[in-house]
């Protein structure tokens, strides 16, 4: 369950992934950029039709997002992945998530530490650790309107995955 990006908008995040140095880092391809809400993992057809039912429930308004610059889980010092934090509009984006796991939580655990971001890339390995200071300088900010949320299927390829809208979720 996500949140999908403008064309612009990730054509602007495509501007910072591009300097990212590949060695031992898996960059997110541009059409892939998306704010996730839930990871469900591999489900079934009878349980994607529950989850579309219980998400076509909630409600929500339109909201603003502002994305601005670099940050690393789990940690600078130990860095797996490179992602763009959320401003403006995070407490939005968190009241989201909530609904979606109160309205899925019959069917999936609760996220225990949901932290809004955009992931950029994923980090294998670091054979510069001058990396993490300059990703550290990039000063990036965006903003995007939130109308709708999505609930997606990832089709894992060998180049990657590529994601597939399932279902469109519409603000009120």
């Amino acid at each position: 369950v996500a949140i999908n990006l403008p064309e612009e908008v990730k054509e602007n995040v495509k501007k910072i992934v591009a300097s990212i140095p590949e060695n031992g880092i898996k960059k997110v391809a541009p059409e892939n950029l998306h704010l996730t809400l839930k990871f469900l993992g591999e489900i079934g057809e009878r349980a994607i039709r529950k989850v579309e039912n219980k998400l076509s429930e909630i409600k929500f308004n339109k909201f603003s997002v502002e994305l601005k610059d670099i940050g690393f889980f789990p940690n600078r010092n130990f860095v797996r992945v490179v992602w763009v934090g959320v401003g403006e509009g995070r407490e939005e984006i968190e009241e989201l998530q909530k609904k979606i796991d109160e309205k899925l939580n019959e069917l999936f655990k609760k996220e225990e530490n949901f932290e809004p971001h955009l992931t950029i890339a994923r980090v294998k390995f670091l054979k510069d650790k001058k990396i993490i200071q300059r990703l550290e300088k990039i000063k990036f900010e965006d903003c995007f309107e939130v109308e709708s949320f999505e609930l997606m299927e990832s089709i894992l390829q060998k180049n990657g995955p590529r994601y597939k809208v399932i279902k469109s979720f519409r603000c009120i």
